[in-house]
């Protein structure tokens, strides 16, 4: 931490003491306006916009998104100040992000669109994010917290994230990227208008060894593919009303030999990397559809009505190893995480299953996801001393989740698996549904150097779960109302001041229990921005929880009965610092880019009570108690290098240590760590280069999760190299 003050200070020093050879340049600006081609919905649409906006804010551009050409989201989110990446598998497959100390659990609560549309699979009736776009499909992404997400639901009570798919292009232009080594990636687009037609298309496939494997067995291995097409037709005659439509069509579908097993203490110790032999078998397959229809109409110069249709559908089936038969979830994370030495030696198929409590249970989690809609956005702009930018819409959704869950018990014999087929039995098999009314509206008012933006959202959601294999269905309604007020003032051009208050809603599921309550929040924030030469941001925040919710799930230790069942929590405080330093030392033909983020976060609970939430940890919460997996500190350090047309970047990471749980009966920290990534690349033309990256250069074996049970390394060291050609 004193290395990277002392960093600040002497970046700031150069500022200083600038001669004829070194000059510090304004940061760059990406060029992506919010008027795109293809009508591409924007929330805050560019660096530039997000200086001004009345609430926090963060743009990464396409250039920013290539400086590394991540396949892994999480590597690009950790970069951003207040977001918390927890990896999974190291490969960024299903990214768990959290915004401002929401649990980042599945992205559970946080609003996740792409092209402003809901992307999660069932985002009402199981908001668990077992999809996220691919980065490869991505040209731009948005970071909103505080004020700035209140027009947008259901569970936005951290923040959002809208992911931008590329947009269409006025000339042709193709692209081609591969590369390879740890992973290989393929990706291919086409864009371009002809009259007033215009279309992209894209297709990716990223495959590869997956970073945990088992010793004498077959490489354990993913593929992960996605197709997107769009086409827009400029409606307009000449003189006539502004119209375009735009469809987009999107396939994407993954096949890996992931599991949700960690390791015992002992093993890991001895191999981070190693597998057990009991999860030889376990997979998760899933494929996804997506299709969607924009309408876009300017009756009037100042009105802009926007309707988009969408209609998703996505299949996923997890086969994977769940428990030993004499063991709870939590008992078997407790026997791992303890070293239970014998536990661990019948995983790996040292020895044989002795009696019916050794024997290993297996799980096929079999669902099916539907989530459909009618989207209206209109914005309309009035004014001129004092400027109003009103946006006011509807959103009529419905989402499905069908689960077919599936058992069957095994033991371990002489190193090998034989199921008991005489075991096999249905699991959970429910149907939850949900059909969800938004309304919402907001104001951006602008008087001279202040802009304040006033919204809200109400949300009337009807629910119902229907236990397929026995039981009564359940039904139940919602309503929410969420507001919001936030202030920019602009004490320069290069100097603002901001500030903001809105309430946070994370609404109740399907089928919970009539004392299930909303988790709910008021938000606060306040801050400076400082752009120029050295590009500055401080934005403290403050979450008031009069409830904080969890949410029982079998990748947080849940037995199979109580699956989906979520828990009060009481009250909790989440409070701290977010902040970033950019600038650019110019020195000949040399450039140095520096880039600086770091995030202070103190999340805790304030009221005592029992926890049957294998989330929180099972047992008595105390007042100070930490929320899991939120970090205190948080820092990313970016350095770069441009040499006419080479150039080198350099990104660390350092993660403060984190509770695994909140009870502190056999919690664990997990301990801090620190990743280095470098990339290399020579520009051979516009837009094309040669390029190479190493991740986790430096080889640094780090803990990311203790959950469902056993220790979960991250990225292994790896290098890629490739070739991005644009003509």
């Amino acid at each position: 931490m004193k290395l990277l003050i002392g960093f600040l200070f002497f970046s700031i020093s150069l500022h200083a003491q600038v001669d004829s050879t070194i000059e510090i340049q304004p940061v760059e600006n990406d060029e992506e306006k919010s008027e795109s081609k293809d009508d591409t919905i924007y929330v805050i649409g560019s660096k530039e916009e997000a200086f001004y906006t009345p609430g926090s804010a963060h743009f990464i551009g396409e250039k920013e998104l290539k400086t590394f050409d991540y396949t892994d989201i999480g590597r690009v989110l950790d970069k951003v100040p207040g977001v918390y990446i927890q990896e999974e598998d190291g490969l960024g497959l299903r990214p768990n992000i959290g915004l401002r100390g929401a649990h980042p659990h599945r992205s559970k609560k946080v609003s996740l669109m792409e092209d402003g549309i809901l992307i999660g699979p069932s985002p009402y009736s199981s908001p668990a994010a077992y999809y996220f776009p691919s980065t490869s499909r991505t040209s731009n992404i948005e970071v909103f917290k505080g004020p700035s997400s209140v027009q947008y639901g259901p569970n936005s009570i951290g923040g959002a994230v809208n992911m931008i798919s590329h947009q269409i292009s006025d000339t042709l232009r193709n692209l081609v990227d591969l590369s390879t080594g740890f992973m290989n990636k393929f990706e291919i687009l086409s864009s371009n208008t002809v009259g007033k037609t215009g279309y992209v298309i894209s297709a990716s496939e990223k495959n590869g060894d997956l970073v945990r494997q088992i010793p004498g067995a077959n490489d354990l291995e993913f593929v992960r593919r996605d197709i997107m097409g769009k086409l827009s037709f400029d409606l307009t005659k000449n003189g006539g009303v502004k119209q375009k439509l735009t469809a987009k069509v999107s396939y994407s579908e993954e096949d890996s030999d992931e599991t949700y097993m960690g390791s015992g203490t002992f093993d890991f110790a001895n191999n981070f990397y190693d597998r057990y032999l009991a999860s030889i078998d376990d997979n998760v397959q899933w494929n996804r559809t997506a299709a969607s229809l924009k309408y876009e109409i300017s009756l009037l110069s100042n009105l802009k009505t926007t309707s988009t249709a969408y209609h998703h559908d996505m299949t996923r089936d997890w086969y994977k190893f769940n428990t030993l038969a004499g063991l709870s979830p939590t008992q078997m994370a407790q026997a791992l995480n303890s070293g239970n030495r014998s536990v661990g030696s019948l995983l790996r198929g040292d020895r044989d299953s002795v009696g019916p409590t050794e024997e290993l249970i297996f799980g096929g989690n079999d669902r099916d996801y539907l989530s459909q809609g009618l989207q209206v956005i209109n914005k309309l702009s009035l004014g001129e001393e004092v400027f109003h930018d009103i946006t006011f819409g509807v959103r009529l959704h419905r989402d499905r989740i069908t689960r077919n869950h599936r058992l069957v018990n095994a033991v371990m014999e002489s190193g090998n698996l034989r199921y008991l087929e005489d075991s096999r039995r249905l699991g959970s098999q429910t149907e939850d549904e949900s059909t969800a009314l938004t309304l919402f509206l907001e104001d951006e008012i602008n008087v001279g150097r202040l802009t304040a933006k006033i919204g809200t959202r109400f949300e009337s959601v009807d629910m119902t779960s229907d236990p397929r294999n026995g039981g009564e269905s359940k039904e139940n309604s919602t309503q929410v109302f969420v507001p919001g007020v936030g202030l920019n003032f602009s004490v320069t051009d290069n100097v603002s001041l901001l500030a903001g208050v809105n309430r946070g809603v994370t609404m109740v599921g399907p089928g919970q229990s009539n004392d299930i309550e909303p988790e709910e929040s008021i938000n606060y924030e306040a801050g400076l921005r400082i752009k120029g030469a050295i590009s500055l941001e401080a934005v403290g925040f403050y979450s008031d929880y009069s409830n904080i919710k969890g949410v029982c799930s079998f990748s947080s230790g849940c037995d199979e009965a109580d699956l989906d069942t979520e828990f009060n929590g009481g009250a909790a405080d989440v409070y701290g610092l977010e902040s970033s330093f950019n600038t650019i030392v110019d020195a000949g033909n040399f450039s140095f880019p520096v880039n600086l983020n770091y995030t202070f976060t103190q999340a805790e609970f304030k009221t005592s009570f029992i926890s049957d939430n294998s989330e929180w940890g099972l047992g008595q919460i105390n007042p100070g108690d930490p929320l899991p997996y939120i970090p205190r500190h948080q820092v990313s350090l970016g350095l770069g290098m441009n040499y006419k047309r080479f150039s080198t970047n350099m990104n660390v990471l350092y993660k403060d240590q984190v509770a695994d749980q909140a009870v502190s009966e056999g919690r664990i920290f997990i301990p801090s760590y620190v990743v280095t990534d470098l990339s290399v690349s020579y520009r051979y033309g516009k837009e094309s280069k040669i390029y190479v990256r190493a991740d986790n250069i430096f080889g640094n074996d780090y803990i990311t999760s203790l959950k469902p049970f056993g220790l979960r390394p991250g990225k292994i060291r790896s290098f890629t190299a490739g070739l991005r050609h644009v003509f």
